[in-house]
């Protein structure tokens, strides 16, 4: 009886082994095909283990819910807690939905494991740089010393050394990026940076326009490719560029305003005449000349108060409207009846453009004194 109780027994659990081993062909075999929800109902069927908790998650991941992908990373965790592969993926998944600190916890772990995997330094220098740390560049460096193949990190430390303006720091990593792969987009958008930060405008649009022969180029590179081409007299090319940068943003008045000068240059008088007209047009985008010219309107139907209302929004626009600052004070001069709030308009122009034209300047200067003189004779 004991004997085929024992028997019994073990045929059941061959044949329960046998079920989760098929199971498991199953899901894997759905989770390599892309079929990841039946893959999940899958591995949901057996046994709470780290690795089909791991491969629900990446297949959470997979579909794009990151929030039930940490949940079962989080449960491989509490079933192997030094899993090193489920770490790795649950500090970068971490990373990637904003939780940086939480991540940086896991790769300084992950470090303690292996100080010599790269890889771990270099998610450390992204939660580092996300938390605002300021050791987070040495930790892209520690990277690049223990391989520097590593491209990502290469693409750091040039950001940072462009950015501070450490164009021969900047340049090594450069050097390197570019021996490690001379096709790289990125690291000869840097060069292209670099040689325009330091005036090399024909090395620079060298660099550039190997980013427009392989549809690379963006509107900066489209920008700043006419730019350096104008700069070393090849007119047509730089025509060519800022047309394209034009195509990807096509309100900027800067390019209507050089296309403009190069058209004209070239003897190309209509074209000179349209961008010429366009770049007019597109810069009253800034709407603080259109409140001046409604403060204007206003001010000559003696609408004082709206009228002021009407520059100072002008004024709020760009603080640096002289014309709308000269306006208000004349438009105070009607509308206040104190003499010193008038006196502080016209002193406040004073301040904010002290250069001027002379023809205002004694405007101004005339009316201050005129009104100190009342303000005193008042006093008196």
């Amino acid at each position: 009886m004991n004997r085929l109780l024992i028997v019994f027994i073990s045929l059941t659990f061959i044949s329960k082994v046998g079920a989760q081993s098929s199971t498991f062909v199953v899901a894997d075999s759905l989770y390599r095909v892309g079929n990841f929800s039946k893959a999940i109902k899958a591995y949901e069927k057996l046994e709470n283990s780290s690795y089909a908790n791991t491969q629900i998650a990446k297949s959470y991941k997979a579909l794009g819910n990151s929030k039930k992908a940490i949940v079962n990373y989080e449960k491989a965790l509490a079933v192997d807690s030094l899993n090193t592969l489920v770490l790795y993926d649950y500090g970068k998944l971490l990373f990637s939905t904003g939780k940086p600190q939480k991540s940086l916890t896991i790769f300084e772990k992950l470090k303690a494991k292996d100080t010599l995997n790269p890889n771990f330094h270099y998610q450390i220098g992204l939660a580092k740089e996300a938390l605002q740390k300021e050791d987070f560049l040495s930790a892209y460096k520690t990277v690049f010393q223990l391989d520097s193949q590593h491209q990502k990190s290469i693409y750091k430390l040039i950001v940072y050394h462009l950015k501070h303006k450490e164009f021969e720091k900047a340049a090594a990593f450069i050097n390197v990026g570019l021996k490690n792969n001379a096709d790289d987009a990125k690291v000869i958008g840097f060069n292209a940076q670099l040689l325009y930060a330091l005036k090399q405008h024909r090395k620079a649009l060298f660099w550039f326009e190997k980013l427009i022969d392989r549809k690379k180029a963006t509107q900066y590179v489209y920008e700043k490719a006419a730019f350096s081409a104008y700069r070393v007299g090849k007119i047509l090319k730089s025509i060519a560029y800022y047309e394209e940068a034009l195509k990807r943003d096509q309100g900027n008045y800067f390019y209507h305003s050089q296309l403009a000068k190069l058209y004209y240059q070239d003897g190309v008088v209509k074209k000179a005449e349209h961008h010429a007209s366009q770049s007019i047009l597109a810069k009253m985008i800034d709407t603080s000349g259109d409140y001046y010219i409604l403060g204007l309107v206003a001010f000559d139907r003696k609408e004082h108060g709206s009228a002021m209302k009407l520059f100072s929004r002008a004024l709020e626009e760009n603080p640096d409207y002289e014309a709308a600052q000269f306006q208000l004070a004349l438009c105070a001069d009607s509308y206040y009846s104190d003499l010193k709030a008038t006196l502080k308009t016209y002193e406040r122009f004073l301040e904010k453009f002290p250069e001027a034209k002379l023809d205002k300047q004694k405007i101004i200067r005339t009316r201050i004194r005129e009104l100190k003189a009342e303000i005193h004779l008042k006093s008196e």
